[in-house]
């Protein structure tokens, strides 16, 4: 069993990921601590409060943290996701259960340090709270053997041409987190895409279902799949965030993938802030001669662009049907 900690900027598919880790039986989620991103922090605590408690298991304690990126100002995704980050359904049950009053990076830090350098990293939003773990106790954050997150494009981007959400929200933070040897997972927009799509037919079977839980991970995408078919005329949701868990405990799900040395854009133009950069070069395939034997980094990251769409969303469904 894996034991890991959460970190999540809790919207509607950050709530289909955290139902799903707390109910698979090979996860343990110590702590989830939250950050801004798809919605303000407080209201990513108040989400991620009410999915502890929608999923009907165990209780993790739930910290909050980041409420702005390092650099910049907070720009949210209430257009995707609803103003409260969960469809605006107005009628889901407000959580019982409260927040810790530790800070969500301290909280991150402390777990890590009393661990045996067996707690490992999910990060489903921005990174802002691992970018200031990681600059407040470097030390510490080096016992962590593998983050995993949703975020960043192998090819295209779905916030600029380049750049995806979760990146472009805090470039630096995320940069930091590359920078600092900690191997990392990531689960690239791309893995959500095309046939992974949630379609009609499944939605309707996730309705027939009669389960509670299954409705509530439905429903609080209702502003995503209405979005998605005003824009384009066909009814379908992606689930970006539960590719991080999927890939994390189910890496034989993976159909396409690459090793790379990958750092992040920071200073460039609208155009490419937030790109994640990633180095496929080795001095076998350098193309100058002269340069064959230069030092290229080593890989620092596995990017994950592409999932079997049936063993992936059969796979969710196992997990969100009570």
């Amino acid at each position: 069993m894996k034991k890991i900690i959460i970190d999540t900027d809790t919207a509607s598919d950050d709530a289909v990921a955290l139902v799903m880790a707390l109910r698979e039986p090979a996860l343990k989620v110590l702590a989830i601590t939250t950050v801004m991103g798809n919605v303000s922090v407080d209201k990513a605590t108040r989400n991620a409060l009410m999915c502890v408690e929608y999923s009907g298991t165990y209780q993790p304690p739930v910290y909050e943290g980041a409420s702005r990126p390092m650099f910049g100002e907070h720009r949210d995704a209430a257009v995707i996701h609803g103003n409260d980050g969960m469809g605006d359904l107005g009628y889901l049950k407000e959580p019982d259960i409260t927040k810790e009053s530790m800070h969500a990076v301290d909280a991150m830090i402390k777990i890590v340090d009393e661990g045996d350098g067996d707690i490992e990293l999910v990060a489903l939003g921005p990174l802002t709270n691992l970018g200031l773990a990681i600059l407040k106790a470097p030390d510490v954050m080096k016992k962590v053997p593998c983050i995993t997150i949703m975020g960043g494009a192998a090819f295209k981007g779905n916030t600029s041409p380049l750049s995806e959400f979760n990146i472009w929200q805090d470039a630096e933070a995320a940069d930091i987190m590359f920078a600092s040897g900690i191997p990392v997972v990531m689960a690239a927009i791309e893995a959500c895409r095309g046939d992974c799509e949630v379609n009609a037919r499944e939605m309707d079977y996730l309705r027939g279902t009669g389960s509670r839980l299954a409705l509530f991970c439905l429903e609080c995408n209702r502003t995503v799949y209405t979005l998605t078919e005003k824009d384009t005329g066909v009814l379908s949701f992606t689930l970006p965030d539960p590719t991080a868990i999927t890939v994390m405990t189910k890496p034989e799900f993976i159909t396409g993938s690459f090793d790379a040395y990958t750092r992040v854009e920071t200073e460039g133009s609208g155009y490419v802030y937030g790109t994640t950069v990633n180095d496929r070069r080795t001095a076998a395939t350098h193309p100058i001669r002269s340069l064959k034997n230069k030092e290229l980094p080593a890989p620092n990251c596995k990017v994950v662009y592409g999932l079997d769409p049936r063993k992936y969303k059969d796979y969710i469904f196992s997990l969100i049907v009570d």
